[in-house]
Order: C-alpha cells, then structure tokens, then sequence
C-alpha cells in the first residue's frame, strides 16, 4: 500500500456525516423559509453548517474559488484564505468541531486534494496532494469527505474510483481502490467502524465499507427506492442517513432519508421529499435541513438559493 507524508504548513494565512447519532442544535429562532445569498460566480458544490456559529460554508468550482461563510439572512462573506496558492476549486464540505477544522476537498487540473483550515479564521494550516498516490492516473477530483472518531479523514475519488485516507498525523494512503468502485460520490462514517459511500453512476450502489477490512465491501439493499446516485449525505439524529438525489424531471432533485436495522447491510426508505436541484445537504436542528440548489446550468450566476426542508 503506497503511503506518503504530505503536509503543507503555511504560516501566514454537515450536522455532522460522522456519527450514527448526531448531537443536533436546538431550532434557531431566525430560521427562515430560503436563504438567499448573493455571491456572484461562486457556483457551489458543497455546503457544511457551523452549529456553534449558526452559519453554512459553501464551497466554489470558479476560477477565483474562495469557501463563503452565509448567515441566516443572506449576508454572506468570504472565509478562507488560500494566501498564494493557485485556484482550486473546492467541492466537499466537513466540519471537525473535535480538531476545530474546517475540512475541504479541493481541485485544479493537476491534482485533488484536500485543505485544512482553522475553523475560528479560515486561515489554511494544511494543504495535501492526493493525486502523488497514484502517478499512473491522469484524472482526479477529490469529491466528499468525512472523519472519523480517531481524526482519520476519508475521501472519495471520484475519477479515481477510489477512496482515500489521511491520518491524524496527515499521512496518507489509498484506503481502497477497486475497478468496481465506480464513481465514489457521498460518503458518511458510521461509529461502528465502516462507512457508507454512494457510487453514482449508470448503476448506481450505495455500499457499506469496513475500516478493518475495506476489500470486504458490500451493496446495502435499499427497500422501497429506486436507488440513482446519493451526492450530498449525513447522519441525523435519529441514527439514519439523509441525502441529497436527483430526479428525472428536469431542475428537481429529491430529500432522501433511508433507516436501518442492521447496521446498513440493508436500509428501507423513510421519505422521500421534492425539491429544487441540489447537490449538498446540511442539518440545522431536528427534522430540518438545508440543501444548496444547483442546476449546473449558470457558472456565473449572483443568487444562489440554500432550499429549507422539513423532513
């Protein structure tokens, strides 16, 4: 297994995807319907929510992509600081409240990646190649994220059709790689030590992988859903997994939550919700959710919507 120690310390400049129970914020008072912000060009991805902050990160596939940070009225800004970087557009959201990080997949035409930022400043600690672990592949998109209890953070490939992991020390390795790994999209860890990933392609799985034993992964058999692909996905408080998929009409996406009963070697559907085109779903208190309306079709839009869904 192909190992490497890749940490780029710069010294001058959601819900949660990582437990089967999540501790949820009580409802903020201000919640409105929609939230509306106005951030020209910054064509979203990803979105993650600071329940100590009450504010959402959103992520930017653009040429000058900066991680914004939007209140509950709209009033957005920007929050990271690549300092001297090259663009990278960021796609995958993760907040680590145990590390007080801010966790980033990140991407360019070279190379995926992952950045660090503190979670108080925005300020990047830790920008980490991952695309050096496989030198015989020329595509790349680090996609979603997540980390586990030990600080391990895993991240999906999606190009790569692969999944890989840096450590609490930032070392990192291919955690798994598999020819029928195909498209790893969303990816939520559960305490019991495996994940749940979304392999989002013309036959589209939702898989239960092992952290003991990755190669030993299965298809979790989903009853009452016509499985198509999960992008955004978490844990909520009830233990089950709530997604973000997309729905044959055109500009619509659903609000997903599935439950199981044996630890997601198969799940049943709880309800299934319209709504706009979405990619990413946040929590921001018991049954209620955002999800960040994206349709592909404007990269240079001004208005973006963070859709309100009551599950």
């Amino acid at each position: 297994m192909m190992i490497a120690l890749i940490s780029i310390v710069l010294s001058s400049v959601s819900c949660k995807k990582n437990k089967e129970a999540v501790e949820q914020p009580e409802e903020v008072s201000n919640i409105k319907k929609d939230i509306i912000a106005k951030l020209p060009g910054q064509f979203p991805e990803g979105l993650a929510y600071d329940k100590n902050r009450n504010l959402f990160f959103l992520s930017a596939i653009n040429e000058n992509p900066s991680i914004a940070a939007i209140e509950y009225d709209g009033n957005a800004k920007s929050f990271t600081n690549d300092g001297g970087l090259k663009s990278s557009a960021s796609f995958g959201l993760e907040v680590d409240y145990k590390n007080n990080r801010l966790l980033a997949c990140t991407n360019n035409k070279k190379s995926g990646n992952v950045h660090i930022y503190n979670l108080d400043s925005g300020e990047l600690k830790h920008s980490i190649n991952l695309s050096v672990l496989l030198p015989e592949d020329s595509k790349f998109q680090a996609n979603d994220l997540v980390v586990d209890s030990q600080g391990n953070i895993y991240v999906t490939g999606r190009l790569e059709n692969c999944i890989y992991k840096i450590d609490s020390e930032l070392n990192t390795e291919i955690f798994l790689k598999n020819e029928k790994l195909i498209k790893p999209n969303g990816i939520v860890y559960n305490t019991k030590d495996f994940l749940v990933v979304s392999l989002t392609n013309d036959d589209s799985k939702l898989v239960k992988i092992p952290l003991d034993n990755p190669d030993s992964w299965e298809e979790v058999q989903i009853e009452g859903f016509d499985f198509v692909g999960f992008d955004g996905m978490l844990y909520n408080e009830k233990g089950n997994i709530v997604a973000i998929s997309k729905a044959p009409e055109e500009g619509q996406g659903f609000a997903v939550e599935l439950s199981s009963k044996d630890n997601w070697s198969t799940a049943e559907l709880v309800m299934k919700k319209i709504i706009r085109r979405s990619t990413t779903v946040a929590q921001v208190g018991p049954n209620e959710y955002y999800a960040v309306n994206q349709d592909w079709k404007d990269r240079n839009g001004e208005n973006w919507v963070l859709e309100y869904i009551k599950l």
